[in-house]
């Protein structure tokens, strides 16, 4: 036999004979079968039953078993250098030696090449031909043929131009105006709300939209502007063919006037515009992230329908999409499922959404939220609300109001960062020095080096936090500081602070998990459901851990605080020589003054909270600050807001006061920009 023989080597001596009728001389080895194979008997074994489950050592394997160990040894070897290959970046990162490289994200840019230009234009067309007039007609007989609607005969729409040659139009009273008459009913019909146009029927761009997020398996969220944005697009270029009377928007926003309009809002800036702004939270943060969301949803939708891609570029996107967001407002309306409730709504109102924005210098600076509010309510001419019985939006006036009076409403004490991001307009700087008190600043915690695997787990990323210029009773800083203790505690931070609570509940406003005698557990990330709030991103340690903890989390706010201060590279006296010198001489253009009047006010607000910081900071290191870190609580009956701790540090109260006005007057050296 050829198969299944082993050769006797010669020098070895014979093998015995067997009796059972096999070979003699022969030696056959049995190995254990596998039961995978099936082997066939060899000719002429007749009667040796005793080969039954076993081959022999130089059977041959088929060539299907021979593909499948080379195929596993391929696998193999480059699973392995796979491995080896990640091991050696890892280490050279470790080492420095390497660097991550991540392609930059772009977004796509638009600007007007001569908006001057275009504004003037504007100006002379809409004057010379009464086409403003005209338009305006027209949108009142759309809105007069609605359920119920209706449209003042004092109201007027006028051209003008304001600050250095910006074409404008506002609604203003050609007659008298008394308190609580109607200017504006709108019907809901011709609300412009998202649920509305994203049942519109009548344009096939939506309809694929809507038919494809029903029929994806994935739930893909639209937001409530892109459907607004959508219905507008569709509607815009009804219009341009046909002069239709029956539009669902405000026919005064012709292509030409949105590409003015749209030029003074800064992600539609040159680059010599958006030089101004160096430095600012604004540029680096908010314009970034604005392009960022309005590419997001264009790509969710182009993503469901690809062939939006060809019928809706993206720029023609971002600029509708920035038009809903500068002119909608968000009122209570119906909601869809239950017509009984209203829900605050973002929607665009035809005709009142040319009602601008006015909002008086306040006599005294305004310090906390109850300021704001009482001064906002005195200060708008006019309220919109949403009337149940009329089922109309009505727009009314507040109080008297004489001819030839604009026709205006409070967006808001807000930052004149909002102002310009959504708007394209600024308040004048002393706006800035009456409500600096208001304003919020933007600091930025990295990650710690070298972090242990308990904590890496909670950590994504870096995390920006807003901070209040002047700390008060609603408003604290205690989420920077929360996470800031999380960032630097050590193992041995959170493990004795659990145990100190176990004995001592009332140092943080929680119950702590008894965890018993176990055997095996993971400690520290054990401890971390007592001490911290691990569910918020980032965790949020809400007490002080220790004395030394507390210290070297206020030493990193104060870091990078002065880090922020210094990205600045003009200090605010220079910006108030240059905005001095601009009131003579009218050099800069209307986009330059208003970031220098933005870049000035961030200075001040990162200025104010740089005064404090640094002022905590220093008291924690004199020897009253360990009993400064011991912890007090306020007292239940005392009402809390945007989620404060009820139980904190006894310097709290310092922190609390210096917000309160001639707490701060002048910033230290270190804080001011140079």
């Amino acid at each position: 036999r050829k198969r299944g023989i082993i050769a006797a080597n010669m020098s070895c001596p014979p093998a015995a004979s067997v009796s059972d009728g096999s070979y003699e001389g022969v030696r056959r080895r049995p190995v254990p079968v596998h039961y995978d194979w099936h082997v066939a008997p060899s000719q002429g074994d007749d009667g040796e039953d005793d080969d039954d489950g076993v081959v022999f050592e130089e059977e041959q394997p088929t060539k299907f078993q021979e593909y499948v160990g080379m195929l596993c040894d391929y696998v193999f070897w480059i699973l392995l250098a796979y491995c080896a290959a990640n091991l050696l970046l890892w280490i050279g990162e470790q080492l420095g030696l390497i660097h991550p490289h991540f392609e930059e994200w772009m977004p796509v840019r638009w600007w007007h090449s001569d908006p001057h230009g275009v504004q003037k234009k504007l100006f002379e067309n809409a004057t010379s031909g009464a086409v403003t007039a005209a338009q305006f007609e027209g949108l009142k007989k759309w809105i007069i043929g609605g359920p119920g609607g209706w449209v003042s005969p004092k109201l007027t729409v006028v051209d003008y131009l304001s600050e250095r040659g910006r074409y404008e139009r506002r609604l203003e009273v050609k007659e008298v105006v008394e308190q609580d008459e109607i200017l504006v009913r709108l019907p809901l019909s011709h609300v412009l709300s998202s649920d509305f146009c994203k049942q519109d029927l009548t344009d096939s761009t939506i309809r694929q939209v809507v038919d494809a997020q029903k029929k994806h398996t994935e739930t893909i969220e639209i937001s409530a502007w892109t459907w607004i944005t959508l219905y507008m697009i569709a509607h815009s270029r009804k219009g341009a063919i046909s002069a239709s009377e029956s539009w669902r928007f405000d026919s005064l926003l012709r292509t030409e006037y949105v590409d003015a309009a749209l030029s003074y809002i800064p992600i539609f800036w040159d680059d010599e515009n958006l030089h101004w702004l160096n430095g600012t939270d604004l540029l680096n943060i908010h314009v970034l992230d604005m392009h960022a969301a309005i590419e997001t949803e264009y790509h969710k939708i182009t993503y469901m329908v690809p062939s939006i891609q060809d019928s809706i570029p993206v720029i023609e996107f971002k600029k509708w999409a920035m038009v809903v967001m500068s002119r909608g407002e968000t009122v209570d309306l119906p909601d869809r499922e239950n017509k009984t409730r209203t829900v605050p709504q973002l929607a665009i109102m035809p005709l009142i959404d040319l009602v601008d924005h006015h909002l008086p210098m306040p006599d005294q600076p305004l310090f906390t939220d109850d300021d704001l509010l009482k001064f906002q309510e005195r200060g708008s001419h006019t309220n919109i609300s949403y009337s149940a019985d009329s089922a109309a939006v009505i727009l009314r006036a507040k109080e008297r109001l004489d001819p030839k009076v604009a026709v205006t409403v409070g967006y808001g004490v807000r930052s004149n960062a909002d102002y310009l991001l959504y708007h394209g307009f600024t308040m004048p700087r002393e706006w800035s020095d009456l409500t600096i008190c208001t304003q919020y600043g933007m600091i930025e915690l990295p990650l710690p080096e070298n972090m242990p695997i308990w904590k890496s787990q909670f950590l994504a990323h870096p995390y920006r936090f807003a901070v209040p210029a002047c700390p008060n009773r609603k408003s604290t800083p205690h989420v920077i500081i929360g996470a800031a203790r999380f960032l630097v505690a050590s193992e041995q931070d959170v493990l004795d602070f659990e145990a100190r609570l176990i004995k001592d509940p009332s140092l943080l406003d929680a119950t702590p998990v008894f965890r018993g005698d176990k055997f095996l557990h993971h400690s520290v990330r054990e401890a971390l459901v007592n001490v911290c709030d691990t569910k918020t991103q980032p965790p949020l340690c809400r007490s002080p851990l220790s004395w030394e903890n507390e210290r070297a989390a206020w030493a990193l706010v104060k870091k990078q605080t002065l880090a922020r201060v210094a990205a600045h590279s003009m200090s605010t006296d220079e910006d108030d020589r240059i905005l001095r010198e601009d009131d003579h001489t009218n050099s800069l253009t209307v986009n330059q003054r208003h970031a220098v009047i933005v870049r000035r006010e961030e200075k001040m607000t990162l200025q104010r909270w740089c005064s404090i910081a640094t002022t905590i900071a220093d008291l924690l290191e004199t020897p009253g600050g360990e009993q400064a870190c011991g912890v007090t609580r306020v007292p239940d009956s005392e009402k809390l807001e945007n989620d404060e701790p009820r139980v904190r540090p006894r310097y709290w109260q310092r922190l609390i006061d210096m917000g309160k006005p001639g707490e701060v007057a002048q910033p230290p050296a270190m804080c001011r920009a140079q």
